[in-house]
């Protein structure tokens, strides 16, 4: 059985806001779709390559909003 990888929205959701960013503006910058950053916050559908592109965006590597077992990889 495998697991699926989680991300950390809360920590998304604080790097955008600390940029003065609303979600629209995320998804203008990482080259995606808005429903793609909506989609992806609310944790309906969350894929490695959204996530990369998404902390490509920000400034970040993906690993600062990785989960694993509950916790947010450091």
């Amino acid at each position: 059985m495998s697991r699926a990888t989680r991300y950390d929205v809360g920590r998304l959701l604080d790097d955008i806001a600390l940029r003065g960013w609303q979600p629209a503006d995320l998804a203008d910058r990482a080259g995606v779709a808005r429903s793609t950053v909506s989609r992806f916050l609310s944790g309906d559908f969350q894929t490695a390559r959204t996530a990369k592109k998404l902390a490509d965006a920000l400034g970040y590597s993906v690993r600062r909003y990785l989960v694993t077992a509950g916790k947010a990889v450091a």
